[in-house]
């Protein structure tokens, strides 16, 4: 379903650092979150973003980005959020939480998502367009952040910052434990997968794609699966014991249960988003081709 195009084994964001820089550069930086929850769960340990973080891990590990766009005196960001995705959602409530303006491109549509109506519901300004594909709507944001002086953040918050921020937290999370012989997550830009193996660089890694093809240097030193169903889909093994995006984490748990073994650890980055309290149908969400309207400053 999804493909591997990386054609050597290579973490690309231990091109620049190594896990003494990262920690350097964290030095000082204690994530406000509270620690990661950890369940074991027929003989595999899980874990559990649902319980210790409930916005989603995005928000834990970009929160060192967020200090230092503070720090920077930054008031705005923009970033594209998808249909599925709890990166905006995390967003929506950091911004929040760190008084900044949030402004969200997002495909046009005839109704928006729930994950998109929560985001506005959080107080992120939408933006949308028509587009035949993500990168095009990157496109859109990043021209847009750059016209109105604001931070544009890489669709996945794919930031070295909020890899900094990731390692930091897993890290100092795992200092004084024993660490994990094998750890399986879901990939998708590769942002967290990196981040758990530059922060644990003796444990063994398992991805499972279920969103889009991992490019170079995406999986660095994982072992690759493809989950067999579309993105949009649900996964054919829901777990029961924890709460986890069905859609998402379900299809790596579900993996992890056919061809892991116990003791295996398992990353579940975000429970299910609650529901939107806002009425969908008024936000007008649909564009016409070439309708940039949204985009005028």
């Amino acid at each position: 379903m999804f493909l591997n195009k990386q054609t050597y084994i290579e973490n690309k964001d231990l091109i620049k650092y190594d896990l003494k820089e990262y920690l350097s550069v964290t030095s000082g930086f204690k994530s406000t979150f509270d620690p990661f929850v950890v369940k074991n769960i027929n003989g595999f340990n899980v874990i559990d973003e649902s319980e210790a973080c409930s916005v989603g891990y995005k928000a834990r590990s970009a929160e060192f980005l967020m200090l230092e766009l503070q720090s920077l005196n930054v008031k705005h960001i923009v970033y594209v959020q998808p249909r599925r995705g709890y990166a905006g959602i995390s967003l929506a409530w950091l911004c929040k939480q760190y008084n900044m303006k949030l402004t969200l491109v997002m495909p046009s549509s005839k109704e928006v998502s729930d994950h998109q109506a929560l985001c506005i519901e959080l107080g992120a300004e939408a933006k949308f367009v028509r587009i035949a594909a993500m990168p095009n709507a990157n496109k859109y944001a990043k021209e847009y952040a750059d016209k109105i002086g604001a931070f544009f953040v890489p669709l996945g918050l794919n930031h070295p910052h909020v890899i900094a921020g990731g390692v930091r937290v897993i890290y100092d999370y795992f200092k004084d434990k024993q660490k994990p012989k094998t750890m399986w997550s879901v990939i998708s830009t590769g942002v967290l997968q990196r981040s758990l193996q530059i922060a644990l660089p003796d444990t063994e890694f398992k991805a499972v794609a279920v969103a889009r093809n991992i490019q170079q240097g995406e999986l660095g030193r994982a072992e690759f699966y493809s989950y067999h169903k579309p993105f949009n889909s649900l996964s054919d093994l829901i777990p029961d014991k924890f709460d986890c995006e069905n859609s998402y984490d379900s299809k790596g748990w579900h993996y992890m249960c056919e061809y892991g073994n116990k003791g295996d650890w398992f990353f579940s980055v975000a429970g299910n988003a609650r529901k939107p309290i806002i009425d969908k149908s008024l936000i007008r969400s649909y564009r016409d081709w070439n309708d940039l309207k949204d985009f005028k400053i």
